[in-house]
């Protein structure tokens, strides 16, 4: 059954619940939650790049003296744990409400494309579908890295790759569905709460 035509689910005792349709969010208003995130995102890096920067800084007696190895250890070990808080965010929320903070803000949720709650393997599949975006910049990078002798075709093999992660997310802007390349690489969809 598609997602657009009318759902039912069964209840408790084997009833079918009344049928329902599924609202597609707007990309203007995913535009909106995903620039929510990413505030929340750089909260989140924030606090974790200012532990480590207090750790360094009570370990050198407020700049007194070296801090110690121990101190820089730490600090680098906030740095490390941005990337994993940042999937984490993704995760915990999607798996717990199907909602990020900007999606809830938004009044947005996460399903799958056949209208039913994302849960843990769901939640797990979008955020691996969110990871197609840093696997093509990184794609970009190594190959700007690899061509760094002419500047134009290191451009270029960067430009290119950026190029393609926008184009999968301004997808959503023609989809009859609003699904971007993460959607549906992970088999979702992103509805509005009615």
């Amino acid at each position: 059954m598609s997602a657009d035509a009318a759902m039912g689910s069964r209840g408790a005792g084997g009833g079918n619940r009344p049928a329902f349709r599924l609202h597609y969010a707007s990309f203007e208003s995913r535009v909106a939650a995903g620039a929510l995130d990413v505030l929340v995102l750089f909260i989140i890096a924030s606090l974790l790049v200012t532990a480590g920067s207090l750790i360094v800084l009570i370990s050198s007696d407020f700049e007194r003296v070296e801090p110690s190895s121990t101190a820089l250890s730490a600090f680098w070990v906030c740095v490390a744990l941005i990337p994993v808080a940042f999937l984490l965010y993704f995760f915990i929320g999607l798996a717990w409400k199907g909602q990020t903070v900007g999606a809830a803000v938004m009044q947005l949720m996460v399903v799958r494309s056949d209208g039913r709650p994302l849960g843990v393997l769901g939640a797990m599949a979008r955020v691996i579908g969110l990871l197609a975006y840093v696997l093509l910049a990184g794609i970009g990078i190594v190959g700007a890295y690899a061509l760094r002798e002419s500047t134009v075709a290191a451009g270029a093999v960067l430009g290119g790759a950026l190029v393609l992660a926008a184009l999968g997310i301004l997808w959503a802007a023609f989809d009859r569905h609003r699904r971007t390349l993460h959607d549906r690489l992970a088999g979702t969809i992103v509805v509005r709460l009615v």
